[in-house]
């Protein structure tokens, strides 16, 4: 972590340089990276203004207190970029990462006997597009087209689910297990 002090119509002492870093100390955990900070301290009649700017990463986080002491004022500034470090990390944290939704898959129809190598022969290969749907929906489209099978992105579970019709004329619906 590099630091930065500028004062204006203020002397930035050693030990206001001391007391600084050591309030950092727990920002400097919390962001466990290298980051760049600029601690501006300003007099104006009687009060004394801290401006700590950190740069982390792609983000610029910005603290302002204003009181009447400086040590006061870099505490506030302080604690107010802990509070912004903390609640940008735990939107990092909390931010849902789904595999991307597949859009189609493969169907590969098998011969129905083996070939000389004990392996069935794919016949014939075939895209279907998973579309979001409803299982109502789903089975309404069924009995509309001659398909034999529909593979759907089930809208309550967000799953890829499977309705076809077996020989004897029931609907079944496959669902994966999670």
């Amino acid at each position: 972590m590099r630091i930065e002090y500028t004062g204006r119509h203020i002397e930035v002492t050693p030990d206001l340089r001391q007391y600084t870093e050591e309030h950092l100390h727990k920002l400097a955990r919390v962001l466990r990276d290298s980051c760049d900070i600029h601690l501006i301290l300003t007099a104006a009649k009687h009060r004394r203004i801290a401006e700590l700017t950190l740069k982390w990463r792609d983000r610029t986080l910005v603290g302002v207190e204003e009181t009447t002491d400086a040590r006061c004022s870099i505490n506030g500034a302080v604690d107010k970029l802990e509070r912004q470090a903390v609640r940008l990390l735990q939107r990092r944290w909390t931010k849902k990462r789904r595999p991307g939704v597949t859009s189609a898959i493969t169907l590969n129809v098998m011969a129905p006997t083996l070939d000389r190598d004990d392996r069935r022969k794919v016949l014939t290969t075939e895209r279907l597009p998973i579309k979001p749907l409803s299982l109502e929906e789903a089975i309404e489209s069924l009995e509309a087209y001659t398909q034999e099978l529909i593979v759907f992105r089930n809208l309550q579970t967000e799953h890829v689910n499977i309705v076809f019709r077996r020989q004897d004329g029931r609907v079944v619906l496959i669902e994966p297990e999670i």
